[in-house]
């Protein structure tokens, strides 16, 4: 009895220690623009040069720069600026005042999800630009926790539409997508399951799969560490302990309607 209580500390600080907290990691994306050949400019007016769509979550704290290079001064004046879904974010003003300058400005923002960045280049004067440039977004996702779907959630026919956000279908088979060899054919059949040893540690192991995959909940784990813990469980062949680390969060309160 000793040995098997042993064993099932053992197995239980293995699973804690797969889930360490990774830090969110930060994205970068870069749109640039070359016009050293000149490009025609109206007065008062202003040219769309460049823009960039960002794959960032919602909440990513992030950060754009924005640089460019005058190759020659035709006239002067010329302004750039750089909208964040239609409201300007920050211009550099007077980039044609000298040749061979270079002009930086960067200003942050908390992204709202798929968010478009438009660069224009505004004529104050100049008739001609030959400026060379590039924007560039660093975001770094918010750290996951605090939210979770239940088993519940996740069976219902009418919440099937939230599976499409997570890359995974009902009918995805459950050994193939956890790497384990279970008592369940698909992953509905998971999340469907009833009772408790391995039926309990499958339905929540899919509703955890399901929330960490889907941008719209923020959830502790990762879907990789959320496979490992399930993968580790049936190698020991205690469910109990990965049953209760991802049943806990995912009963912390779901955002999904």
């Amino acid at each position: 009895m000793r040995r098997y209580s042993i064993a099932l500390l053992s197995a239980t600080l293995a699973l804690s220690t797969i889930l360490v907290a990774v830090p969110a990691m930060a994205e970068t994306s870069t749109v640039s623009w070359d016009f050293s050949t000149g490009l025609a400019l109206v007065p008062g007016n202003e040219v769309e040069i460049a823009q960039l769509t960002l794959p960032d979550p919602a909440g990513s704290e992030c950060t754009a720069e924005v640089e460019t290079t005058n190759g020659r001064s035709v006239h002067p004046g010329n302004n750039i600026n750089v909208y964040l879904n239609g409201g300007l974010l920050v211009t550099l003003q007077g980039i044609e005042d000298e040749p061979f300058t270079t002009n930086a400005g960067a200003a942050g923002f908390v992204a709202a999800g798929s968010d478009q960045l438009v660069v224009f280049i505004e004529s104050t004067g100049a008739r001609i630009t030959s400026s060379a440039g590039s924007l560039t977004v660093t975001c770094t996702p918010p750290s996951g926790g605090g939210e979770g779907c239940t088993p519940g959630y996740w069976k219902q026919p009418h919440h099937f539409d939230s599976w499409g956000a997570t890359g995974y279908e009902p009918g995805d088979s459950f050994d193939v997508v956890f790497g384990v060899d279970s008592s369940f054919d698909t992953l509905l059949d998971g999340v469907e399951a009833k009772g408790g040893g391995e039926k309990a540690l499958a339905r929540h192991a899919v509703a955890a799969l399901l929330n960490a995959s889907t941008p719209y909940v923020s959830y502790e784990y990762s879907a990789a560490q959320v496979m490992a813990l399930v993968q580790d469980a049936y190698a020991s062949g205690y469910f109990e302990g990965a049953k209760d680390m991802l049943e806990e969060q995912n009963e912390l309160g779901c955002p999904l309607d």
